[in-house]
């Protein structure tokens, strides 16, 4: 059976809304391993700066993908902040408590209900 082109958008809606409610899932989970790598990094963990580098990139990227344009310029910020603390060791206080921040405020653009995809007109 062939389907009408406002069959094809429909179900391509709906696939990009299957996605993106795991993705909403996944970063979830994703900003909880951030906050216990910040520990650990505080604890001079060296490699978890970079784990949380790794995560905020991938949230970046696969956010702007789907269409969330807040959450992908939260997630670069949080990527620009570990890639400056990287190499130096332990971050101080004030670089620890800056990185913190950031990952708050993307949770709380996650956990809000106002994050929605910008879709394209077609």
């Amino acid at each position: 059976m062939t389907s009408t082109p406002e069959e094809r958008v429909a179900a391509a809606r709906a696939r990009m809304g299957e996605l993106a409610a795991k993705f909403t899932e996944r970063t979830r989970g994703e900003i909880d391993v951030m906050r216990a790598r910040l520990t650990a990094a505080g604890s001079g963990d060296a490699a978890a700066l970079a784990d949380i580098r790794n995560l905020a990139h991938r949230i970046c990227g696969t956010g702007a993908t789907l269409g969330f344009e807040s959450l992908a310029e939260h997630a670069h910020e949080i990527e620009k902040l570990t890639s400056m603390l990287q190499g130096g060791g332990a971050p101080d206080a004030h670089a620890t408590t800056e990185l913190a921040n950031a990952i708050e405020r993307l949770a709380n653009l996650v956990g809000g209900t106002g994050l929605e995809p910008v879709t394209p007109a077609v």
